[in-house]
């Protein structure tokens, strides 16, 4: 691509929302370089060329797509730097290249006309949630990599920038639940113009230009009917800064930022009246923390714009009020805004939940919320506030390569951060850091560097997000030592000032080398050893440090012992390294001033001695005199005792408060220091393992003001537990100057104090602190501090009214409740005085008098009394445990009547279920048919995403109807975040099995852990290995269908690129490939199932768990299979023995390897092709290969029982429904009916089924010696396209080979079906000259359909799957100009054989089951197999695969979709056309004829006398007139505008009948006539545009010009013929219009349509000119109104319904 640049480019795209079909033309500018330019390539993924050209000369292109799977995951990766695109596009030999008169060549003009059909990848097409059509549009902007390529030819490169001019085509207007709204595009760039199509009026243009050179990456639209929109500006930052007041913020956005540090620095030493120096931490305070946007600043941005959906205003009002501050904040400590507009869109079905455009923003309409959610204001802040940084490092300042794309994503990150600490405050900020830090050292094990040059996706690229802005934090502290100006803030904007100058070149493009050297000259201080370890090095340091008193030295000695957190790693690139650099320790020395030491760690193990600087002396913490010091310290501090609890003995008692020195003889020792910090300003990312006494911690919880500090004190004392630990932390909780993060941390570390060594002190401090600060006063108890601890533990309480006006006391009272739920009993539930408060606060909420929702709050109570009693060892028997379901149930109930925000209290209910279902397998609380219906298409998102993850977190994807069902939801295109979660659910219970299997308990991957656990990352990777080997063996190697399924899913084209990255690793990982161009090679199965089958109904047996009072059932027994097969806990056996009631129902698996057959799988339904790039043969994949035809089963056996002797793997055996045809083993199940409202009652006993052996592969007949030569050569040839299109059509699969009864799960189809065809015979046919015509072809396919339908009952998958090959075997017949002999309906037909009796088809009943949305949902379809085996996924409840849109149907056939010129002309053929609204029309019609001077002697019925016409009824038969056909008109007689021409066109010809040529009437009839003809066809080839608010707004801009023209005087107001002297003007004039009466129309919008609205001005034109002579002046003011609406017209296109 260095042969040419592109300068500009033009794009416009044609959007059929309805189809999802877009037509595009792309105009690029490119600049050549050398005169030897021949060609060029563009990157090209998924858009389908038509024509390419150059300066008008037609080109020749080609496509270049990757062969191997390996290419294809390479593809989607972007791993090369160097990619040269998709498309080809070679010049022609006229074409050459001009030298320019100023240095250079000549510009050259490249056109490209493409279209994109269903486009799944980048640019998505989006449904409303009430199931109607299809509404919005928009892309998915992914800079590394770039996902342009996907719906646009262009150079998708970061550092190919360009100007862009973007027209965008979409309908007028949209229906939706039955009104008509307006579409509107919103797109990068400013908008330019809005104007109506000029050949379609139905459809409007929208334009954007791009000023600012940009690259393709940060491209983006959205369009939809976004009617909640509003404008931001600087009138909102005085709003936000006093937010606390105004009732529309959330409170704890406004808290965080006013809230007072703890305790005091102010305390004095007896001897030393010396004052404390400043508090610890705040020092590091920057100065941002006081700045003050400035409200020119945000003006000086061209606008601030938000769009929604309709009805969403207020939410998007309240989401997006703090963008003005972020966007002034920005531009004001970093560098101006750098593009004219700011836009954000919030549109649903976004992967992620905000995109991030050059100008744009697109935002999940998940985040979205009104001013009474607390919660989702954090979210919804941090994501976009994200958003709105990555507009100056992500869009405008782009990486220099894969190794820099950290340093962008961490100054977005930085910067981000900066605003937090802005707008929530320093300890927000310091708290979210320290939480970072944590994470980060906990993560950062066998990572790679920061700076390495690959691309970072998924999960490597979330590693990145983590680390960078914590890096970029570290080096900010190391800069700021020579000055607090001297920071990364100034480099940032050094930055900025760089790319606007062009120091950065056009690229705008950042290299770290550069960076570095600008930190350098900015703060003076050498960060190259500090690139080296933190950039370019891996890992994080472990500080193992120890500290002892020389009282001889008057020094501390601390030694320090360092290890990496890589220190075990086993990636080659994860070396271990010893960190060096400054590590501050402050030590709060005797006198309580802390002093700061400097550690210069440099080697794996030092010893520093560190002086002391005050007099040694004593701190006696058991005197009286210590204890009244703090207590003057507390009072000084302000309201609220820091040492809460000590105000008496009395309270001391109720309390139980233990002071330090009381209990621990430890805390009686004394000490010459109050506590030591260890890197107090958060410089290094490091875990720090410190042991210091218990009682310095308490110390430093209450007097150190910094929240970090607080923090890691809180952390201490949770793993030192004792009861003066559990009063400092209970200190802490009611001591509402505390930070509200802290006070929830110390309240959940009360949990693990609440043991029975301690007497269960933590446990009493958690209720006393419950019922003193959320409860009603018990009857004798006070209204004090106390009141909540003066009675009885278990004493029962109402809690108080909600009230979250405190954003403080909200969250703590949430933790509170969450750490009783945590206490647990020798019984392994929460002690009964905890149990009862969480139900009383379930049951007794009230949250009538509060302003703020309650829908979280009650969604943590849900899962804070299941997780009371989901280990309980009596969970079966005990009363309190099905009280605490029993609430859980009734709150998911009350959720779908008065639903909760985003249905947070059901997802907390299911949530809940599925985590009590798998701690208690044996409770069968697990119920599969709600879950089922929560997974609904039709269910809300966050709902359906939890019932997707419980259904495969009970089941596990080893049970062939959750794989299927896996693989369908991991390919939904209509729901790709929901496919991401799938792929990213299978990955996460492999990893949770593989850990159970090798004993990993504490994995940080997925839980964050404290104090000793966090330690057990180290062991993490060889117990996950060790894991993932016992879970490979224990039997999910062995899984054909699961292996199919990642294999298959990995590579389809619809599957969204994350699912598909995530699914290609499982597959690599359990199955172990190696080539990915190869595919796996075929299981060998090594079981053998013995199967014997009662035809009666399988009851279980008394006392078994299968009983009809549990609430679900295992899968097992849904199946109809044991319940030791049933996949719950993975076991180690391979042997399987189940000892039933009967003798005649037994199952035994046993291990028998002799006669192995190679076993191979049909295709799954719902898999697509791989791209359109990519060659089937090329890929190789299992699912697209022929399958051979297999050895025929068994013969049949007679008399019941049925016993079957079938080999199967291990997990095919815990499945019988896919290999076992049983009529009574799924359906006979009571419950199984109880559960599903729609499963069918079962079938009566078969009378001794046969299964007969499949006959051999059909031969080929004999043909007579004169047919030996076959078709003729051209007719063969067309034979062949037809057979080549239905082999290539995605639903021809079932049809490519004869059908196996075993592999297929069909044993009765050759019972049914006597002349089996397949596609593959038909070939084999064709090829070896077998049809001697045509007919004999079609008579074959026609035969593999009527099989197809006799066989496969209506709406089962493979009979949707024959009409969908019919449908393209019809049309491509058609085109080849063969003639069908027969014909083949869609339905059960009969066979070209004997004919066989109908097969019954299953009526689905409708069950209503609440989602909600209280929808109705249908009972699944019915499975490809015979009736017998079909509702066996029925019993399991789970939906049909059938039923979730991998490929949303087009109705495109057969159509070959790498036929531009066929898509083409389809998509022109098949163009819905213009709708009229004939009544409209034809009235219009019928006044402008009224309202001509001809029209005078048809306007009312003959009259013979009167007229002179004697004769005229003789004559005419028919009579007619105007007047009679406005009358039926107006009684809507008509059916259609054919019968009212039809009516006109018999006045005229009654008239041509009567009167002879050249009478005055005839002569009138034929102006007339003309007249009808020319209106007639003018109205109806101009589509009728609909009347919205825009065009509304149009119409009264018109009316009110012409009212204030001067020539419009006398049709103002309505004509009075006594007034004006015109006593005939109403004989005359029989429909009088007026510039009022228009006005009082629009007034009250009784126009529908444009074309009423022209109407009726050129009404009132035609009655001008029907009453007044010309010449006269009334007369040439009509013509001048008539000229004057033309002009005003014209613009909108809307004078087409204007006559001349």
């Amino acid at each position: 691509m260095a042969l040419f640049a592109v300068s500009h480019q033009l794009v416009s795209l044609d959007i059929d929302i309805g189809r999802r079909l877009v037509k595009g033309v792309t105009e690029l500018s490119i600049k050549p370089k050398t005169r030897e330019l021949s060609e060029i390539r563009l990157h090209c993924d998924r858009p389908v060329v038509r024509s390419a050209s150059v300066n008008g000369l037609a080109c020749e292109f080609e496509r270049v797509g990757p062969t191997t799977r390996q290419q294809v995951l390479d593809k989607i990766s972007r791993t090369q730097d160097t990619d040269e695109g998709e498309l080809v596009i070679r010049f022609p030999s006229e074409f050459g290249v001009e030298e320019s008169t100023s240095a250079g060549f000549k510009m050259a003009k490249v056109r490209i006309e493409f279209y994109l059909v269903d486009a799944k990848t980048g640019l998505v097409f989006s449904e409303c949630d009430e199931g109607h059509a299809t509404t919005t549009v928009h892309t998915e902007t992914c800079m590394y990599p770039s996902v342009t390529r996907s719906w646009l030819p262009c150079v998708d490169a970061m550092h190919e920038r360009c100007t862009w001019d973007l027209f965008y085509t979409v309908p007028a207007c949209v229906e939706s639940a039955g009104k008509s709204l307006p579409m509107t595009v919103v797109s990068v760039g400013e908008l330019s113009s809005l104007v109506v199509h000029p050949r379609d009026p139905l459809r409007k243009v929208f334009r954007y230009v791009m000023s600012t050179a940009t690259p393709a990456c940060t491209l983006g639209f959205a369009a939809g009917p976004f009617t909640s929109a509003c404008t931001l500006d600087s009138s909102l930052l005085a709003a936000g800064r006093s937010a606390s007041s105004d009732a529309a913020a959330p409170p704890p956005l406004d808290e965080e930022r006013a809230e007072k540090p703890q305790g005091s620095d102010s305390e004095k030493d007896d001897d030393d009246d010396e004052e404390d120096d400043d508090d610890d931490g705040a020092a590091a305070a920057p100065a941002s923390t006081s700045v003050t946007v400035s409200p020119a600043t945000v003006d000086a941005i061209g606008g601030i714009y938000a769009f929604a959906a309709g009805g969403q205003q207020a939410e998007l009002e309240n989401t997006c009020a703090f963008l003005p501050e972020a966007l002034g904040f920005h531009s004001q400590e970093f560098g101006a805004y750098p593009y004219t507009s700011f836009k954000i869109v919030f549109v649903e079905g976004l992967r992620t939940p905000v995109v991030t455009c050059a100008s744009l923003l697109l935002a999940s309409a998940a985040l979205l919320h009104p001013a009474a959610v607390i919660e989702a204001a954090y979210e919804a802040r941090r994501a976009l506030g994200l958003g709105v940084a990555q507009q100056w490092f992500g869009t405008y300042v782009a990486a220099g390569g894969w190794a820099d794309q950290w340093l962008v994503v961490g100054l977005a990150g930085f910067t981000a951060a900066a605003f937090v600490r802005h707008s929530l405050g320093h300890n927000e900020h310091r708290f979210r850091l320290r939480r970072d830090m944590a994470r980060l050292c906990h993560a950062d094990v066998n990572q790679r560097a920061l700076s390495y040059a690959g691309p970072r996706g998924g999960d490597d690229a979330a590693f990145v997000r983590l680390k960078a802005p914590v890096v970029l934090h570290m080096l900010d502290r190391r800069m700021v030592k020579g000055g607090q100006s001297l920071g990364l803030a100034r480099m940032a904007a050094k930055v900025l000032g760089a790319a606007v100058s062009g120091d950065l070149g056009a690229a705008h493009a950042v290299t770290t080398a550069w960076f570095l050297r600008g930190c350098r000259r900015v703060s003076g201080v050498d960060v190259a050893a500090f690139g080296a370890q933190w950039i370019h090095g891996t890992g994080c340091p472990v500080f193992h440090m120890a500290y002892a008193f020389n009282r001889k030295k008057l020094a501390v000695e601390i030694t320090v012992h360092q290890e990496s957190t890589n220190a075990h790693a086993t990636a080659p690139w994860a070396a271990p390294q010893v960190f060096r650099g400054p590590l501050t320790a402050r030590i709060r020395e005797a006198d309580g001033t802390p002093y700061e030491h400097v550690l210069d760690i440099g080697e794996r193990v030092r010893r520093f001695e560190v002086q002391f600087n005050t007099k040694y002396k004593r701190i006696r913490r058991s005197t009286k005199r210590f204890r009244q010091r703090q207590m003057a310290a507390a009072d000084g501090a302000g309201a609220g005792a820091a040492l809460f609890g000590a105000e008496s003995a009395a309270a001391k008692r109720a309390w139980r408060v233990v002071e330090w020195g009381e209990a621990d003889d430890e805390s009686l020792a004394s000490a010459t220091f109050e506590w030591i910090r260890v890197d107090p300003d958060l410089e290094w990312a490091c875990v720090v393992h410190f042991d210091q006494p218990a009682f310095m911690w308490a110390a430093q919880l209450q007097r150190d003001r910094d929240v970090a500090a607080q923090a890691d004190a809180v952390a201490a004392l949770q793993r030192l537990p004792s009861a003066a630990a559990s009063t400092a932390l209970m200190r802490a909780v009611m001591d509402a100057r505390v930070f509200y993060r802290v006070r929830v941390a110390a309240a959940l570390a009360l949990a693990a104090l609440a043991t029975e060594r301690l007497a269960w002190i933590g446990l009493h401090h958690l209720v006393s602190i419950y019922k003193a600060r959320y409860c009603l006063p018990g009857s004798g108890s006070g209204s004090g501090s106390g009141s909540g601890a003066c009675e009885p533990l278990d004493a029962p309480r109402l809690p108080r009214p909600n009230d979250f006006s405190s954003a403080a006391e909200y969250f703590t009272q949430r933790a509170v409740l969450a750490a009783l739920s945590n206490i647990r009993d020798r019984r392994g539930e929460a002690p009964a005085p905890a149990r009862r408060l969480l139900l009383a606060a379930l049951r007794y909420n009230d949250n009538s008098a509060n302003a703020y929702a309650d829908g979280h709050y009650l969604a943590g109570l849900a899962a804070a009394a299941a997780n009371a009693v989901a280990a309980s060892t009596r969970f079966a028997t005990a009363a309190g445990c099905a009280e605490a379901m029993a609430e859980v149930e009734r709150l998911r109930a009350l959720d779908l009547l008065v639903p909760s925000f985003h249905n947070v209290v059901t997802c907390a209910a299911l949530e809940a279920l599925v985590r009590v279902s798998l701690v208690q397998p044996r409770a069968h609380v697990f119920n599969t048919a709600l879950f089922a219906a929560m997974a609904d298409a039709h269910a809300y998102a966050p709902v359906r995403q939890t019932a997707v993850s419980g259904l495969l977190l009970h089941w596990g994807p080893r049970v062939p109807p959750v794989a299927r069902l896996m693989a369908a939801w991991a390919a939904d295109c209509e729901h790709p975040r929901l496919a991401v979660a799938v792929a990213r659910h299978a990955v996460q219970l492999l990893m949770v099995r593989a850990m159970v299997l090798g004993r990993q308990h504490h994995s940080l991957l997925f839980m964050e852990e404290q104090g000793p656990a966090a330690d057990e990352h180290i062991d993490t990777p060889a117990r996950l290995v060790g894991g993932f080997e016992a879970l490979i063996d224990d039997g999910i190697a062995d899984s054909p269908e699961l292996r199919t399924i990642l294999a298959s899913a990995a590579y389809d084209s619809a599957v969204p690129p994350e699912s598909r990255r995530l699914l290609a690793a499982v597959h690599a990982l359990v199955y172990q490939t190696v080539d990915e161009s190869m595919p796996p090679p075929p299981l060998q199965p090594r079981r053998r199932l013995k199967i014997r089958l009662q035809p009666k109904s399988v009851k279980p047996p008394e006392g078994s768990p299968l009983s009809s009072d549990s609430e679900d059932m295992p899968l097992g027994a849904l199946l109809g299979v044991s319940q030791e097969l049933a996949p719950q806990v993975p076991k180690p056996k391979r042997k399987y023995q189940r000892k039933a009631p009967r003798p005649s129902d037994e199952l035994v698996v046993d291990d028998d390897d002799d006669d192995d057959v190679p076993l191979m799988l049909p295709p799954i339904a719902g898999t697509r092709p791989p791209p359109l790039a990519v060659p089937d043969a090329s890929l190789n994949s299992p699912v697209y290969s022929a399958m051979p035809t297999a050895t025929p089963p068994p013969p049949p056996l007679s008399a019941p029982p049925i016993k079957l002797k079938l080999k199967l793997s291990k997990v095919a055996s815990s499945a019988i429904l896919d290999t076992i045809t049983s009529p009574t083993a799924s359906s006979s199940s009571p419950l199984a009916r109880e559960i599903l409202p729609g499963t069918p009652p079962p079938p009566p006993p078969p009378s001794a089924p046969a299964i007969p052996s499949a006959p051999a592969t059909p031969t080929v007949p004999a043909k007579p010696a004169e047919a030996s030569a076959g078709v003729a050569g051209g007719t063969r040839k067309l034979l062949h396209r037809v057979l080549r299109k239905l082999s290539r059509h995605p639903d021809a699969f079932p049809f490519m080979r004869p059908v196996d009864v075993v592999l297929d799960g069909c044993p009765t189809y050759y019972d049914m079906i006597k002349q089996p065809m397949d596609l593959g015979t038909v070939k084999r046919k064709l090829e070896t000259n077998g049809y001697a015509t045509a007919d004999e072809f079609e008579a074959d396919v026609r035969l593999m359909l009527a099989n197809c339908y006799a066989f496969n009952p209506l709406g089962t998958p493979v009979h949707v799957m024959g009409e969908s090959v019919e449908k393209a075997f019809e049309a491509e017949w058609a085109k080849c100009g063969l003639s069908a002999s027969t014909t083949v309906e869609s339905g059960p037909i009969e066979s070209a054989g004997p004919k066989t009796p109908p097969v019954s088809k299953a009526t689905p009943k409708t069950v209503r089951i609440s989602t909600g949305k209280r929808k109705s949902f249908q009972s699944p379809a019915t499975h490809s197999a015979p009736p017998s085996v079909e509702a066996a996924d029925e019993f399991v409840g789970l939906p049909d695969v059938k039923r979730i849109k991998t490929t949303p149907d087009l109705g495109l056939g057969a159509l070959d979709s790498n036929d531009p010129d066929a898509i083409i002309e389809y998509l022109d053929q098949t163009a819905p056309k213009p709708t009229l609204d004939w009544p409209s029309m034809c009235t219009r019609v019928l006044l402008r004829l009224q309202a001509q001077p001809s029209a005078i002697e048809f306007m009312a019925p003959v009259d013979p006398i009167k007229q002179g016409v004697p004769t005229y009824f003789d004559v005419i038969k028919r009579p007619i007139d105007l007047s009679t056909i406005r009358t039926k008109l107006n009684r809507r007689s008509y059916a259609s505008a054919d019968e009212f021409r039809e009516d006109l066109e018999l006045l005229f010809s009654n008239c041509y009948l009567f009167n002879t040529p050249g009478t005055y009437v005839h002569t009138q009839c034929v102006t007339l006539h003309a007249i009808f003809e020319a209106t007639w066809t003018r109205l109806s080839q101009a589509p009728d545009l609909p009347m919205d608010d825009r065009a509304y707004e149009r119409a009264r801009s018109v009316l009110g010009k012409l009212k204030r023209d001067e020539t419009c005087w006398p049709f103002l107001k309505p004509v009075d013929p006594v007034a004006l002297g015109v006593p005939t003007y109403f004989d005359l004039v029989k429909n009088p219009m007026d510039m009022s009466t228009i006005q009082k129309k629009l007034a009250k919008k009784s126009y529908a349509l444009v074309a009423e609205f022209v109407a009726d001005i050129q009404l009132i034109i035609d009655d001008c000119f029907l009453f007044n002579l010309k010449d006269t002046p009334v007369h040439d003011c009509g013509r001048a109104l008539h000229s004057l609406a033309n002009k005003l017209l014209e613009s909108d296109h809307w004078n087409r319904w204007l006559f001349y």
